[in-house]
């Protein structure tokens, strides 16, 4: 036990990058200070995010090749991952409709990128970067639709065309100047402190009303995120590939879900507290996660 423990606090240094920006968000927004959320979230959504996969995908060790084979695990595994969410959620008597895409997108991007860089380095943020393009493109599609009958606009996701431009130019096999990966590099060196700083913020807005209901639903993340990497550990036995996928599917739930759920679901405050007790848990078991993918 003693040295379980003293494995779960080294893993909090670590951490310790991550939870000093969330924390600079919560206390920037107890301190009443002003943040331009919007802002912020369009510079880091349009700009800082697609530099960022645009230059992963640049330099990473990764063939195209396994990038595709990571894009068609992550697609099967999240779709799994939405049909347990939909039936837990019917499980335990909460509406579908309301709180489903909270309880099955992943925050893969605020925490997932990060944390998959933390635990498995350029390879690992790889990965994780096609996980978070295909969890993206399913909020915006199947997602929507979930909630509100309609679908959203695929094209106007700009992480899309980092994708398709950097995978067609390693397929091309194309050598590009040194200043572009290197001015990729920097502006999308903005996009994970951004996240955090704003994920930190945005905790501290959220309603606390339906937090019963959104332990729930939180419960459900996990459950949905768990059974999900299981069932994926079954069917890929390439560990490189397969870890960083389960590790993004064990993340909380996406702020930006409780964005959905508020306009168009009735259900706005349970989502809210689904993202916060689920954060908040997160945090708690982030260091035995990170030590577990460490050990094996």
């Amino acid at each position: 036990m003693s040295q379980f423990a003293a494995a779960y606090f080294s893993m909090w240094v670590w951490l310790a990058p991550l939870v000093v920006c969330v924390g600079i968000g919560v206390a920037w927004g107890r301190c009443g200070q002003p943040f331009a959320t919007d802002f912020v979230s369009k510079l880091v959504t349009y700009v800082a995010i697609p530099a960022l996969v645009f230059h992963t995908l640049m330099v990473s060790p990764l063939t195209v090749g396994d990038v595709f084979e990571v894009l068609v695990w992550s697609t099967a595994a999240l779709l799994v991952a939405g049909v347990l969410a939909a039936w837990l959620l019917r499980l335990l008597k909460l509406s579908g409709r309301d709180l489903g895409q909270t309880a099955w997108i992943p925050n893969a991007g605020n925490l997932g990128l990060p944390m998959a860089e933390l635990a498995f380095g350029l390879e690992g943020l790889t990965v994780a970067i096609a996980f978070f393009t295909v969890s993206s493109l399913l909020s915006f599609t199947l997602g929507l639709r979930w909630l509100t009958g309609s679908m959203g606009q695929v094209w106007r996701q700009p992480v899309v065309w980092a994708v398709l431009a950097g995978l067609a130019l390693r397929a091309a096999d194309v050598t590009l100047p040194q200043w572009p990966v290197d001015s990729a590099h920097l502006v999308g060196s903005l996009a994970v402190p951004l996240m955090l700083l704003t994920l930190g913020y945005s905790l501290v807005g959220l309603p606390r009303s339906g937090l019963t209901q959104g332990a729930g639903v939180a419960l459900v993340r996990y459950g949905s995120g768990l059974m999900a990497a299981l069932l994926l550990w079954l069917a890929l036995p390439e560990f490189r590939i397969f870890a960083p996928i389960a590790l993004q599917l064990l993340m909380p739930c996406a702020v930006n879900s409780y964005l959905f759920a508020r306009l168009h679901g009735r259900a706005g405050d349970v989502a809210a507290g689904a993202v916060l007790i689920s954060t908040l848990a997160f945090l708690v078991f982030a260091p035995a996660l990170l030590w577990f993918s460490q050990a094996v």
